[in-house]
């Protein structure tokens, strides 16, 4: 008889958020630009090399096109299923200089009822 063993993987998936900060001019800012707009990539269960990777990557996307594909709404939550109309591109005569953040996340917001993004716990998530 032969013995079939059965695994069950409860591991949680680990999100990483890469935070592109996008650092305006003066004349950007003139032109009615924040003061920052943050362009963003989230990673599941990577290590530091593939991050590493990824941020080489989209930074060489930016050069390349010299240009930053941000959000519209610069103050909303981050919404990974953001099609295209919801972006903007800023061109890099607008960027001063372009830093990157990157922190764990902890949970992915789902909108309730109303349409408002909500934590498990029933709280609204920290804004930008």
């Amino acid at each position: 008889m032969t013995q079939i063993e059965v695994q069950v993987n409860d591991q949680k998936v680990k999100h990483i958020l890469v935070r592109f900060n996008g650092h305006i001019t003066s004349v950007g800012r003139g032109d009615g630009l924040p003061p920052v707009i943050y362009a963003f990539l989230i990673l599941e269960n990577a290590n530091d090399d593939f991050i590493n990777k990824m941020v080489e990557e989209q930074s060489g996307a930016f050069i390349r096109s010299q240009s930053m594909y941000v959000q519209r709404e610069q103050g909303a939550i981050i919404d990974i299923r953001a099609i295209p109309q919801d972006r903007m591109l800023v061109p890099f005569h607008n960027i001063a200089f372009i830093d990157v953040d990157i922190s764990p996340m902890t949970e992915m917001p789902m909108a309730d009822e109303n349409g408002i993004q909500r934590l498990s716990d029933g709280t609204e998530p920290r804004k930008q």
